[in-house]
C-alpha cells in the first residue's frame, strides 16, 4: 500500500493547471433573472445521488487520465445551494474517496460555488462552510446598486415584479468576513448600461474588491448602446483613477 501523503498546507493548491469538473445539481432557482441563459427552469430536474456518485467514481477510477495537479469541483444550477443536502453528501464522498485511494488530488482540491446569495446564511449552508472552509471558493452574484440589481434579478412567481437586492445584500458582510477578498460577477444588458459606473463603485463601497463584468451574449442590444457603453467605461475609469480605487480594487470586463 502506498504511503499516505499529506501535502504541505503552504503549497498553493492550484499549483499547475487545475482540472475543472462541474455538477449541475438543479435547474431550480428562487429567482427569474431576465437575462438568465438557463431556459426551462423547473423544480423537477435535479441531480440524483446515484448520478453524482457514478460520475465521481468514473473520474477517480481513471486517475492517470486526469494528471492535473489540482482539481476544482464546481457546483452550479439553477441555484446550487437549494441542493445543499446533496452537495454535502457529494463533497463528503469526494473527500473520503480521495483519502482512501491516496489520490494525487488529496488535499489539492477546491469546492467552488456561484450563488445568488439568498440562502447563504441558512443553517445548513453555514454548517457546510464550517466543515469545508479551507477548501472552498464561493462567489455571490450582486449586480450593483439596488436600481441596477432589481432591474433584472427578480423573484420568480406571479404578480408585480419583486427585486432581490435586499435579500442578497444582507448576506454580503457575512460572506466577506468568511471569504475576504472575494469577487462578484455582474451582468450587463442594454437596459443596465447607464448604471455601470455607479454599480461598480457601489460594490467597492460594500467591500467587494474584485468586480468581474460580462455582457449578455444574446441579441438584446440597441442602436447606440456601444457609445453609451464606451462613455460609462470612460467615466468609471476616471472615477477609479481619481478615487485611488485601483490601489486595492479591480474591475475586469
Amino acid at each position: 500500500m502506498k504511503e499516505q501523503v499529506i501535502k504541505d498546507n503552504a503549497e498553493p493548491w492550484q499549483g499547475g493547471m487545475a482540472k475543472n469538473i462541474t455538477f449541475i445539481v438543479t435547474k431550480d432557482c428562487q429567482l427569474a433573472c431576465k437575462y438568465c441563459y438557463l431556459v426551462g427552469k423547473n423544480e423537477k430536474e435535479r441531480m440524483s445521488w446515484e448520478t453524482a456518485k457514478a460520475a465521481i467514481d468514473y473520474i477517480l477510477d481513471r486517475e492517470k487520465e486526469f494528471p492535473q495537479e489540482s482539481v476544482v469541483w464546481d457546483f452550479i444550477g439553477g441555484e446550487p445551494f437549494l441542493e445543499i443536502d446533496l452537495i454535502d453528501k457529494i463533497c463528503d464522498y469526494i473527500k473520503t474517496q480521495l483519502y482512501l485511494r491516496n489520490h494525487h488530488w488529496f488535499n489539492s482540491y477546491r469546492f467552488s460555488f456561484s450563488t445568488n446569495g439568498i440562502n447563504y446564511d441558512s443553517g445548513k449552508v453555514q454548517e457546510f462552510i464550517r466543515k469545508n472552509s479551507t477548501h472552498l471558493s464561493i462567489g455571490i452574484t450582486i449586480d450593483g446598486t439596488r436600481r441596477k440589481h432589481d432591474l433584472n434579478r427578480i423573484w420568480k412567481g406571479e404578480g408585480p415584479e419583486k427585486g432581490s437586492y435586499d435579500d442578497v445584500v444582507r448576506n454580503i458582510p457575512l460572506w466577506l468576513k468568511q471569504f475576504p477578498g472575494s469577487g462578484t460577477k455582474v451582468t450587463i444588458s442594454s437596459a443596465d448600461i447607464p448604471y455601470i459606473k455607479e454599480s461598480v463603485l457601489h460594490l467597492y463601497d460594500l467591500g467587494i474588491q474584485e468586480v468581474n463584468i460580462n455582457v449578455v451574449f444574446e441579441d438584446v442590444w440597441k442602436e447606440g448602446d456601444d457609445k453609451l457603453f464606451e462613455n460609462q467605461l470612460m467615466e468609471l475609469a476616471d472615477a477609479i483613477i481619481d478615487g485611488g480605487w485601483y490601489e486595492n480594487y479591480s474591475c475586469s470586463f
